[in-house]
């Protein structure tokens, strides 16, 4: 399906703050197919343009079949088969989180719908559970905004029985604002300009972005992002635990 699909890796394992996180971008042309196809890693998929249907288990109509389109987001566990159809008239884009470290089910028999023996740890003969989420982001009816302030406002992403990652957001900051300067201990973090310009803080150590940029926290780091445009500016960002 390499014609039909681009994808392109903007984050390598190796290059990544979170050694565990990775992120991919991809276009579906027009028509274009993704296969039913499980992945080892947990997979946010977050849809930036176009119209589709992600059918999760089996191939559409009997799989769990839903629409995606512009500022929808799947969360899925390892091993989850799913297949990704462009049913519109335009390239269906998406940006996706990859998160290495969970554990899937041996088969399809396995799937299990139990939690996680323990978040974020990987444990001798966990208990380990199935999980798919899906979320209409700026949908402030299923998914009303938090505001911090007049300047920030987090709109949640769903995660379900989530192995490695401890959670998923969208953040909007007002022009000339900034998120506040801290870091974390227990957990990395991944971050997406949607749009937007401005500064990612690194410790002492400003770097600019605009839309479609990245960039991997590691633990212990300082952290803040600048919104330096005269528009709002809106970025995804993730956690995943540290072993």
């Amino acid at each position: 399906f390499s014609d039909q699909l681009d994808v392109k890796r903007i984050l390598d394992f190796q290059n990544s703050g979170a050694k565990r996180t990775a992120i991919e971008v991809g276009e579906l042309k027009v028509g274009g197919h993704l296969p039913l196809t499980g992945f080892p890693e947990e997979r946010l998929y977050y849809f930036s343009g176009g119209r589709g249907i992600i059918s999760i288990y089996e191939e559409a109509p009997a799989g769990d079949v839903y629409e995606v389109r512009q500022d929808i987001s799947v969360y899925m566990t390892p091993g989850i088969k799913h297949e990704i159809v462009n049913i519109g008239n335009t390239p269906l884009r998406y940006v996706v989180f990859l998160v290495k470290g969970g554990i899937g089910p041996d088969s399809e028999e396995g799937l299990s719908w139990g939690a996680v023996t323990q978040r974020g740890v990987t444990v001798d003969k966990p208990v380990v559970g199935a999980g798919v989420a899906v979320t209409k982001v700026f949908d402030e009816g299923s998914n009303p905004s938090e505001p911090e302030g007049m300047h920030l406002l987090i709109r949640d992403i769903w995660l379900r029985r989530p192995q490695k990652f401890s959670n998923a957001e969208v953040l909007t900051v007002a022009p000339g604002r900034s998120t506040r300067l801290h870091n974390h201990t227990d957990s990395s973090e991944t971050a997406y300009i949607l749009y937007g310009e401005g500064n990612f803080i690194w410790n002492d150590k400003a770097i600019p972005f605009k839309a479609g940029d990245t960039i991997s926290y590691p633990v212990g780091v300082m952290r803040r992002v600048e919104n330096t445009g005269t528009f709002p500016m809106s970025y995804l960002v993730i956690s995943a635990f540290i072993d």
